[in-house]
């Protein structure tokens, strides 16, 4: 289940940006007795949509910054700021004569701006600071939002990737996105665009997978440049800024299920090279197990923010155990083989280059039953004859009525599937209280949800 990208708007929003220089630890305030953090105004975009921050502080202050996190949303209705913290990223320091870098320790206690905001806002501000002050833990899974060297690895490491025929001196390379789930730049020549992306050590299977479909499918994967799996970390070129939800041509759709199922049909009869990649096995009886028990012990789902809805979703799903047992014996009844799972194929997870459909973002992928990759775009849902362009793929292993019916079964499955997914391997190493865990969290009671709404039909 893809993060809300909301559709760009007009309205702006002002983000106070705590910039922290890694070389001394100082902070940079405004020169003047309020000590306030320097601001700016930017689109009211989704949070991790950084490049318009990161541009607009390198206009305004001649200094560059990779932003860490985000401290606070805010809300460009009722005025609140947003707040992220950041790290001073490159050789300038000098920030003009309106600000001044200053010891955290003084400022955070004297302060007459944390006085000026929310007690919530202020604690996240306080909190931060300390995080910022001491040493990275060598297990950390997103090493991109500390005021580390990594930032300035990474930039290094794709500019020394460039293909040998590139003056690396031409590239200019900007931080578009930061939050716990990604770290991505753009370099720019003129022109011509490249894109890194680095992955938390919790999606260990993005870097692998992205390298191993890119080599069996060229014509649907991303053109990969470098790769580091141990990092996770890769330099791709560009796709364009198309995608599959922005066309939504329904030839597009049917040749991208077509090509799911192509990528899937092959890996199917190639156990060996799945289980190379380390991926995880998710089955339809672990879903229901799971359930059980869940429905048995609410507690074991222990949210920090959506107990309560959690457990709202649990006593929707009770009375329906009955019928989640029957779809998951459906669905095994069909034979097909456990495959290569995408796990979040959202239509904007699915470019358009050249007219073809090419398939990214691989880091929730395992293995499992094939129906559940084509779940997740909420428009295949819709569209019956999308459907069927990729259940006639697996005609050699049932009627198109028993696949419709298997497909149907799947799709509640699914759900369950992807809410336990996010309570076993994203949530656990999400930063709390920062508001990316609550962004993720709430997805647990979101998919029961939509697994109990397509049981009750």
């Amino acid at each position: 289940m893809s993060a809300p990208k909301p559709a760009p708007s007009r309205r702006r929003i002002v983000a106070h940006i705590l910039i922290v220089d890694p070389s001394d630890g100082e902070i940079l305030v405004r020169d003047d007795p309020s000590g306030e953090l320097p601001s700016l105004r930017v689109a009211d975009r989704f949070y991790p949509e950084v490049e318009e921050l990161v541009e607009a502080a390198l206009h305004a202050w001649s200094v560059e910054i990779a932003t860490l996190r985000c401290l606070s949303v805010g809300n460009s209705e009722d005025g609140s700021p947003r707040i992220y913290s950041a790290v001073r990223f490159g050789e300038s320091r000098d920030p003009g004569p309106a600000l001044r870098w200053t010891r955290p320790d003084i400022w955070s206690a004297k302060s007459a701006f944390l006085g000026s905001l929310p007690d919530e806002i202020s604690a996240m501000i306080r909190l931060e600071l300390a995080r910022l002050a001491t040493a990275i833990p060598p297990d950390d899974p997103v090493p991109w939002d500390w005021p580390s060297g990594w930032h300035t690895d990474a930039k290094e490491w794709a500019l020394a990737n460039l293909p040998a025929s590139e003056d690396a001196a031409r590239w200019r390379i900007s931080q578009i996105r930061a939050w716990a789930i990604s770290s991505v730049y753009r370099l720019t020549d003129g022109n011509r665009r490249l894109y890194f992306k680095a992955a938390p050590n919790y999606f260990p299977a993005e870097v692998p997978v992205t390298r191993e479909v890119a080599s069996r499918f060229p014509d649907i994967s991303p053109v990969l440049l470098a790769s580091d799996a141990a990092r996770g970390w890769m330099l791709m070129e560009d796709l364009g800024d198309v995608t599959l939800a922005a066309a939504n041509r329904e030839e597009l759709w049917h040749d991208a299920v077509r090509c799911v199922a192509r990528v899937q049909r092959w890996y199917a009869e190639r156990a060996e090279t799945l289980d190379a990649m380390g991926l995880e096995r998710r089955t339809a009886g672990a879903i229901v197990a799971t359930l059980k028990d869940w429905i048995d012990d609410p507690a074991l789902a222990a949210l920090r923010l959506y107990q309560p809805q959690c457990e709202d979703a649990l006593r929707r799903l009770a009375p329906l155990m009955g019928r989640v047992e029957d779809m998951a014996a459906r669905l095994d009844g069909l034979g097909l083989p456990p495959t290569l799972e995408h796990g979040d194929l959202d239509a904007t997870n699915i470019f358009i280059r050249d007219g073809a459909p090419v398939l990214m973002d691989w880091s929730d992928a395992c293995v499992s039953h094939p129906f559940f990759t084509p779940l997740t775009p909420a428009q295949a849902r819709l569209k019956p004859r999308v459907v069927d362009a990729y259940l006639r793929e697996w005609a050699d292993f049932a009627p198109l009525d028993s696949l419709r019916a298997g497909f149907a079964a799947a799709k509640p499955l699914a759900a369950l599937e992807s809410s336990f997914h996010y309570h076993r391997n994203i949530v656990p190493h999400l930063p709390y209280p920062y508001p990316v865990f609550g962004t993720l969290e709430r997805y647990i009671p979101e998919l029961l949800n939509m697994a109990a709404e397509d049981l009750e039909r």
